[in-house]
């Protein structure tokens, strides 16, 4: 039985893959977290996962950590607050990158992204550090599967979470206008991979690019008002300019850039390949009525 790594398996994707590759069961599965002793990496080790701790300054670390595996889910993070978050993430992916040449990685997974900076002269550093690892893997001829994933579902309640307009009113500050954004659920992330994975032959030295659902972000408001009421949601039809300027958190320009990106329709998805690799998908709609309650608490838990 194969080993899969999975790099970042204590952040949202990375866990997604981990925990759909266990529950396939086709692999073993190593899961590289920062913290051993966190509830998390416990439950990964628990539902039968190998777990190991990573230093990403140093090289023998990271081999370790793909010592015997025969393939790899790689992503990397981007921190904001570094003092040069482009750079940092850059570094970290081609440290993953030589570790997978040197361990004969036969088949690698990385979630990767477009060059905004690039392309448009827009800084989208947690893109364009990924496009940038992305060439490198290229260009040390690994064989890997580039996997591009649109905006989450779940962001709706974290990053980009709808703001309080009045008691049950909301309002979506995505500047997107009128162009139509693709979206994905995080946790269906894992099951494509596992896809991926277990057809090796038929995804290397390929790109995938995925969506379960497209739509402006007004319609986004429609569903969620549908499903949650008494409550209410509108577009706050804001601009990226004034996202910028009200963003709450670091990195607020390299997602106004990301969104500009977006609305420039650069991002090319495959909503028929999505769905053949996980017949189960999920579109917004669905999404929101299985986790009605949860999304319900979660915004009452932030405005109370």
């Amino acid at each position: 039985m194969d080993t899969v790594t999975v790099f970042g398996a204590d952040a949202e994707e990375g866990h997604s893959v981990a925990a759909a590759l266990l529950q396939d069961g086709t692999f073993r599965v190593r899961v590289v977290v920062q913290d051993l002793s966190s509830p998390l990496a416990q439950r990964l080790q628990v539902s039968g996962a190998e777990t190991v701790g990573v230093d990403f300054n140093n090289s023998t670390s990271i081999q370790g950590a793909l010592k015997g595996a025969a393939k790899c889910f790689a992503v990397t993070s981007t921190d904001f607050t570094a003092a040069d978050p482009l750079q940092c993430e850059i570094q970290q992916g081609y440290g993953i990158a030589d570790a997978c040449k040197q361990n004969n990685i036969n088949h690698l997974v990385f979630r990767g992204s477009h060059h905004v900076h690039r392309r448009y002269g827009l800084p989208a550093r947690h893109m364009d550090a990924k496009a940038c690892i992305n060439d490198y893997m290229n260009e040390i001829a690994l064989p890997k599967t580039e996997l591009i994933t649109p905006f989450y579902y779940e962001h709706f309640l974290t990053s980009f979470k709808p703001l309080q307009a009045g008691l049950d009113c909301y309002k979506i500050a995505i500047p997107m206008g009128e162009t139509a954004m693709d979206s994905i659920s995080i946790k269906q992330v894992g099951p494509i991979v596992t896809a991926i994975l277990k057809h090796s032959h038929n995804w290397i030295r390929k790109s995938c690019l995925l969506s379960a659902d497209k739509m402006r972000i007004d319609e986004y408001a429609a569903i969620l008002t549908k499903h949650l009421h008494p409550k209410q949601f509108k577009d706050s039809r804001i601009s990226v300019r004034t996202f910028v300027e009200d963003y709450k958190g670091p990195g607020a320009q390299d997602f106004g850039n990301m969104f500009e990106f977006w609305k420039k329709g650069a991002q090319k998805t495959n909503a028929a390949i999505t769905s053949s690799l996980c017949p189960e998908i999920q579109r917004f709609s669905e999404w929101v009525s299985a986790n009605r309650e949860f999304i319900i608490s979660t915004l009452e838990k932030e405005s109370s």
